[in-house]
């Protein structure tokens, strides 16, 4: 099980999530999301977005064509219902760095497959 935590969990089509921790098994999607109120066990933290995308989506390469990150000014302060039946076909990428003034990548910004 990997751990992975961030400033910002950017879910496409609902915003994003301040300081939350995306959970994976073994060469399986996301299992769980939860805010990081404290200091987790095997828990990485890294700076920039994390953004769940489709397992499709993802492996399609370093491209992302059409993701928008327009809802990225959405904070939410709760996992939108539903998210939590998807999350098995979504894995994270990590977008960093990552200009929190404009909450949109900037120039520079990488993207890697959080495995």
């Amino acid at each position: 099980m990997k751990r992975y935590a961030s400033h910002f969990l950017f879910l496409p089509g609902h915003g994003c999530l301040k300081q939350y921790v995306v959970e994976m098994d073994e060469g399986q999607g996301a299992s769980r999301v939860f805010p990081l109120t404290e200091e987790v066990e095997n828990t990485e933290w890294l700076p920039g977005v994390i953004v769940l995308l489709p397992f499709e989506e993802a492996h399609l390469g370093q491209e992302t064509v059409g993701l928008s990150f327009d809802k990225c000014h959405n904070i939410l302060t709760a996992v939108p219902p539903g998210i939590e039946e998807e999350l098995p076909y979504l894995v994270p990428w990590l977008f960093s760095p990552f200009d929190f003034t404009t909450m949109q990548p900037g120039a520079g910004t990488q993207r890697k497959l959080l495995q």
